[in-house]
């Protein structure tokens, strides 16, 4: 008999939402049936209850069943969506439609969203990519009066629903050994696996012709504060000052520069040598990874960076400050280079030592493509879920 697994998440972009991809593909090649569960996320969300809508208050939560990037999905809202720790509480509509399958599959930027399956009666797996807590940290040092506030407020309260929320769920798949290190302290050591994710090795390839004269890459969401652009930002200035002739700096992601970042790269002399492409397909991502000799990541933290993985694929030298996951994938010294967080300088002279080696660049670019063929391809990585699927089903 076909077993059925719901893989229930809150993203429907970034990297939540390239993991459950991932799982899905696993799912799908081990030929099980799945379908995939969207939480409610939003102030505004057209299946909640909503306390500054009267119109939402006759009907409860629903669901709602919708395409997203042409994937179908059931969407789920809930009560009171507006507060957020709401989201993450059980609702009956939910508990009913997720206890129609074999196995619940959270995948989860954070472990509060599991607390959603509470009262289900099948087991329940999390994936997880870092804390509450971590994962606010650089947001709230750049957020002030009452808005901090709010924040730390639901960061203390969501953080408390975490934590219960790790006592009864039956396994968590760690995205790396730093979010493994996270978790420790919470669940029993047999509960907790690492489980990072994998990405296609036969979809990101890298050239073939090698570039010698590529620029350098960032992808990822160049707004969010935990990505720390401005980091990069100054580190480039850095370069151009030592490197007048230096590559230019290519920026890809959902969301451009922030205003004050745009401002601060006018300042700094930017503008003219930073490109930046905007929601880019898959194939324009692959084919800017191709073509890039650098790529570099500036975060303050991170569960992983599957842009990492993406760009090792490609044969692309990494270049990344230690901000907690990404230790997971590179090597130091052979797949690429690890900086202190926050330390633009150290940043810079990192990029800089790959820029002026060129064959470093490429004997590491080829080093960091036979490490995510060997350690995180779909097939060896979603080999971790599968056996984890199948000792909670034996259960």
């Amino acid at each position: 008999m076909s077993r059925r697994v719901v893989l229930v998440t809150h993203s429907p972009s970034g990297g939540v939402l390239t993991v459950t991809n991932f799982i899905a593909q696993v799912l799908r090649r081990a030929e099980y049936d799945f379908d995939i569960v969207l939480l409610a996320t939003s102030f505004h969300d057209n299946a909640s209850v909503r306390l500054l809508s009267p119109a939402t208050w006759i009907h409860g939560p629903r669901v709602k069943d919708e395409c997203v990037h042409g994937v179908s999905v059931r969407h789920v809202g809930a009560f009171l969506t507006e507060f957020e720790f709401q989201r993450y509480r059980p609702r009956r509509v939910l508990t009913d439609l997720l206890n129609q399958y074999d196995l619940v599959q959270v995948v989860a930027g954070t472990p509060a969203w599991v607390a959603v399956a509470g009262d289900v009666r099948p087991p329940v797996c999390l994936f997880a990519a870092t804390t509450i807590a971590q994962d606010r940290m650089s947001r709230l040092r750049q957020t002030t009066s009452w808005r901090e506030v709010w924040l730390r407020w639901m960061t203390r309260l969501n953080t408390s629903v975490e934590r219960r929320a790790l006592k009864w769920v039956d396994c968590v798949l760690a995205e790396s050994d730093y979010t493994r290190r996270l978790l420790a302290s919470y669940l029993p050591l047999e509960r907790l696996w690492l489980g990072p994710p994998g990405v296609d090795t036969n979809f990101f390839t890298p050239n073939t012709t090698y570039c010698a004269d590529g620029y350098i890459i960032a992808v990822g969401r160049l707004s969010d504060p935990r990505k720390n652009t401005r980091l990069l930002l100054d580190a480039y200035a850095q370069i151009r000052q030592a490197l007048p002739h230096a590559p230019k700096l290519v920026l890809a992601g959902r969301n451009g520069l922030s205003e004050s970042d745009r401002d601060f790269a006018a300042v700094l002399g930017l503008t003219e040598h930073i490109e930046t492409y905007l929601n880019v397909t898959d194939e324009q991502l692959r084919a800017l990874y191709q073509q890039a000799a650098i790529f570099v990541l500036s975060s303050d933290e991170e569960g992983l960076g599957i842009v990492i993985l993406e760009a090792m694929a490609c044969g692309l030298p990494v270049v990344c400050t230690d901000c907690g996951g990404p230790a997971t994938a590179i090597t130091p010294g052979k797949t690429g280079l690890l900086s202190p967080v926050g330390d633009a300088g150290a940043l810079a002279t990192a990029m800089l030592s790959l820029l002026e080696q060129p064959v470093l660049r490429r004997q590491m670019g080829q080093a960091g493509r036979r490490r995510v063929e060997e350690r995180f391809s779909i097939e060896t990585a979603g080999q971790v879920y599968l056996d984890v699927y199948e000792r909670l089903l034996m259960c």
